[in-house]
């Protein structure tokens, strides 16, 4: 009998306006504002200094969960002391989540891939 394979976890950096997740394999997502607004041409300048191994300060670690094709993790605010859940798909290269900050709900918010490009 085969083993049922675990989906395929990305290794990838999105961003949306000045917010950017940088998501690993393994399950750890970087959170980070980016000032200006990253698009893809600065997407390998960023895959090189958001590192897991040492954060910079302002960045924040968290942990995703990816089943059925949904990816949620709660990170923490940038701009308020709480925390934020995130919730969303993967949809041809578009990292589409639900934000929910401090009873604030922004549904729908498009990340795109800005690495690899």
């Amino acid at each position: 009998m085969r083993k049922a394979r675990a989906p395929r976890r990305p290794a990838e950096i999105h961003a949306a306006g000045e917010q950017v997740f940088r998501f690993f394999p393994d399950g750890v997502v970087l959170d980070v504002l980016v000032k200006p607004a990253p698009g893809p041409e600065k997407g390998r300048a960023i895959a090189t200094w958001l590192n897991r191994d040492s954060p910079l300060g302002g960045v924040h670690v968290a942990r995703y969960d990816l089943r059925d094709g949904v990816v949620s993790f709660t990170t923490r605010s940038h701009f308020l002391d709480g925390a934020v859940e995130a919730r969303g798909t993967w949809r041809g290269g578009r990292l589409v989540l639900d934000l929910r900050e401090a009873g604030r709900t922004r549904t729908g918010v498009v990340f795109t891939r800005i690495w690899p490009a």
